[in-house]
């Protein structure tokens, strides 16, 4: 490997330390992903389609439950498995970049992933995002080198990691017929790809009743977002909004400059029609249907964690825009994709409100509202083996975040799962007391969370917890 490489990779390790032990899993459904692992990890089998998995790739649950089982560690389990995606990936996309630009365009490509703040996020929690990353650009890789299984069961592995790998199929396949200029490779490639997509239908329409029911709950979930944002800001604004974001969100994703060069050369190779266009197409149709879903149809609601792909993909052609610039560009680039994770971490790092709240799905470390880790804290060193301690819903589903840090075994505990099912296992005589919590409030929620003793004063004797503006 050339020094840049090297360079590349220490610095996305850097990057990824201090996020990766201090952290909290909350965004991208890590503790759901992270608690569905650790339950497969004690009887692994073959999974019972959405019935167990939920709206989750089978195929990230099973590579943290072998690692739990490995390790004896849930939490290490997931974040090492992503750490290694994240570095893999950043490597791939740099190889990416130098085989379609050179050195120069691939150190800049992966210094951008490198020091992405939502890619550092991704890859440092049980999030699905990293891995998914590295096993497409893993595919698109090997079909630049002329390989057509390779691309095929990496590509088939990616969309049993995340449902979105799966419109990648024709993609590639598309991909792979233009540099190849074979059609019945093409159609090998597709064909494989597809394969473990088809054996998961299956599997769901064994148990769960459909072959599409993951798909169909994402779709039910995104539509009523949609009609939420529409019902708070407007139909008029939500659709602006949404014609807008990827664009807007890429220059958060991968830093505000790295990010408008990659859209400004990326937009540029492909009006040219120059070598390399056909990734930037690759990268902008699923944001194009997405876009169009959100923007036309309204019933899909956008999320930063969507962008991660074009925004990888787009950074190859960063360097085609910024060598049109004076040479003092390189050293504001620099600065800006090194200030824009600390500024983002700093924004929301024990902080509440509305700027950590935009802040926190993006920023490089996963953060919780201050009182939620407290509150945490409180539950792991109080409850005892015989209590039950049961946490309401909670807006933004913070109650499962505060279940997940509190470390409490699922005996312990009784919450809402965000796939919709009670996980509990109440033991006879135990005391418990169920609470409203606000995890807004900081002293609510610590006031809140306390299991009941013998003799003890209820909490919501004390006045209650209220939720919603009720007790």
């Amino acid at each position: 490997m050339k020094r840049p490489l090297w360079l590349v990779l220490a610095v996305a390790t850097l990057a990824r330390a201090a996020p990766a032990v201090f952290g909290y899993e909350h965004f991208g459904d890590a503790p759901v992903r992270i608690e569905i692992a650790e339950r497969w990890a004690r009887n692994p089998h073959l999974w019972h389609g959405f019935a167990e998995t939920y709206q989750f790739g089978p195929l990230h649950l099973t590579l943290i439950g072998g690692l739990v089982r490995l390790l004896g560690d849930r939490l290490v389990a997931a974040r090492l498995l992503s750490f290694a995606g994240g570095l893999v990936g950043v490597w791939l996309l740099y190889r990416i970049a130098e085989r379609e630009r050179g050195p120069q365009a691939a150190f800049w490509a992966g210094l951008g992933l490198a020091l992405s703040p939502l890619h550092i996020q991704a890859s440092v929690t049980g999030a699905s995002e990293a891995v998914f990353l590295a096993l497409l650009l893993g595919a698109v890789l090997t079909v630049l080198q002329g390989d057509v299984l390779g691309p095929a069961v990496l590509l088939g592995a990616a969309g049993l990691v995340r449902y979105d790998g799966w419109m990648y199929v024709p993609l590639l396949g598309g991909l792979l017929l233009w540099r190849q200029r074979n059609a019945l490779r093409a159609f090998a490639c597709c064909a494989v790809a597809a394969a473990p997509a088809l054996f998961w239908m299956w599997v769901n329409a064994r148990w769960a009743g459909h072959p599409l029911a993951p798909i169909r709950y994402i779709d039910r979930e995104h539509a009523h977002l949609a009609r939420a944002a529409m019902e708070s800001a407007g139909p008029l604004w939500t659709r602006l909004e949404a014609l807008f974001y990827w664009p807007v969100v890429i220059c958060v994703v991968v830093t505000p400059v790295l990010g408008f060069l990659a859209l400004w050369g990326s937009a540029r190779t492909l009006r040219r029609r120059e070598p390399g266009w056909d990734l930037v197409a690759l990268a902008w149709i699923p944001a194009l249907y997405f876009t169009f879903r959100s923007a036309v149809l309204a019933d899909f609601q956008p999320m930063a964690r969507f962008t991660i792909v074009a925004a990888a993909l787009s950074l190859v052609f960063a360097h085609d825009a910024l060598k049109l610039l004076a040479r003092p560009a390189r050293a504001v680039a620099l600065v800006v994709a090194v200030a824009t994770p600390l500024v983002l971490a700093a924004l929301c790092w024990n902080r509440a409100g509305r700027l950590a709240e935009w802040a926190r799905p993006v920023a490089p470390i996963g953060t919780l509202p201050p009182g939620i880790p407290e509150a945490a804290r409180w539950m792991r060193s109080n409850a005892g083996a015989r209590d039950v301690v049961l946490v309401d819903e909670a807006v933004w589903y913070l109650d499962i975040p505060l279940v997940f840090a509190s470390g409490l075994p699922e005996e312990n505990s009784r919450s809402w799962s965000r796939a919709g099912a009670w996980r509990t296992t109440t033991r006879s005589g135990s005391n418990s007391a169920a609470c409203r919590s606000a995890p807004t409030s900081d002293t609510c929620t610590r006031r809140c969370i306390a299991p009941a003793r013998p003799g003890a004063r209820r909490p919501l004797e004390e006045g209650g917890c209220p939720r919603n503006g009720q007790a």
